[in-house]
């Protein structure tokens, strides 16, 4: 018989998503998808909702609870989540133009002008 203690609200939640979901479960997540109840409260033992309590019920222990026991041994043997990659460097803020010159092509003369001027007009 499976250890009922580490069917937590994650074992409940994946196991309902699954295509093969036993009858009785599908009803539980129909009810939890209503809001009448949640899977913490049904992994704690504190829903005292009938569809919830019937998940602990002799019949279940028999057809339900070698699902979620499946469920619970994928849980444990998947790796943790792995940290989020910290930037090497901070982004910059929107207030600092320090490294960016704006007025840069300001400052040299343009040796080849886009319009060439002829000379003698406008004298």
């Amino acid at each position: 018989m499976a250890d009922a203690s580490k069917f937590t609200a994650e074992v409940f939640r994946r196991a309902s998503e699954r295509p093969e979901v036993p009858p009785r479960l599908a009803r539980a997540a129909t009810c939890v998808r209503e809001g009448k109840f949640t899977w913490e409260e049904v992994a704690t033992g504190n829903c005292e909702h009938p569809l919830a309590q019937a998940l602990f019920a002799p019949r279940a222990q028999e057809k339900l609870w070698p699902l979620l026991a499946e469920v619970a041994a994928e849980l444990e043997s998947e790796p943790p989540p792995a940290e989020p990659r910290r930037a090497r460097r901070a982004p910059t803020t929107d207030d600092d133009f320090s490294e960016y010159t704006y007025l840069e092509d300001l400052a040299d003369q343009n040796t080849r002008p886009a319009w060439p001027q002829r000379r003698g007009r406008g004298r």
